[in-house]
């Protein structure tokens, strides 16, 4: 299935190859293609739509991911620095350099949780700009689809009305000189007598 993208290029190229109606500023275009080319739109917007709520979960399992990789740092450095204060010899030192050990840790931890929140707030917000870029781009080609559409069928019929008036215009002075050839010929050949009315 085509994307929101391509879809409407090609709604773009049935315009561009539209035939322009002699003598007006009107455009004849495909109704048929352009009714199919909107289905497409509404066919893919909630695909489009479920790909930005798949880039705001794998947000949140990023999220996830850096926690338990902060947690786990955290906890092994805790562990270290239990083992080193078990020993009596080098409780001193094992503090120190367990403190060092867990403080690292932790800003390690809290550079990991920033880093991953500012990726996927990124990703979130680029995700929604382009649903919502591509939902506004569809929408407002369908709208002039549809104008396009109205404005040939007006067209169309206001030519045909014309049309009409003027051959019912036609039949009626070619009637009215058929009866006025009639009512002659009755009035030369056989008198007052008969005739048309």
């Amino acid at each position: 299935m085509a994307n929101l993208e391509s879809i409407l290029n090609e709604l773009d190229e049935v315009l561009e190859s539209a035939v322009t109606l002699p003598l007006t500023s009107k455009c004849m275009v495909d109704a048929e293609r352009i009714r199919d080319l909107i289905d497409d739109i509404r066919l893919n917007i909630p695909s489009e739509i479920k790909q930005a709520r798949a880039v705001v979960a794998d947000r949140n399992e990023i999220l996830s991911m850096a926690k338990k990789e902060a947690e786990d740092l955290i906890r092994k450095a805790e562990e270290r620095a239990k083992a080193l204060v078990d020993n009596d010899t080098i409780v001193r030192q094992a503090n120190a350099k367990g403190m060092a050990m867990l403080s690292e840790a932790s800003q390690k931890a809290s550079d990991m949780v920033a880093q991953a929140t500012a990726r996927s707030n990124e990703l979130s917000s680029q995700a929604t700009a382009k649903a919502t870029e591509m939902l506004t781009q569809a929408n407002l080609r369908s709208k002039e689809m549809k104008q396009a559409a109205y404005d040939f069928s007006e067209g169309m019929l206001r030519s045909t009305e014309e049309t009409v008036a003027r051959a019912l215009s036609e039949i009626k002075t070619t009637r009215q000189a058929i009866l006025q050839s009639a009512r002659e010929a009755i009035k030369q050949g056989n008198g007052p007598e008969g005739g048309f009315r």
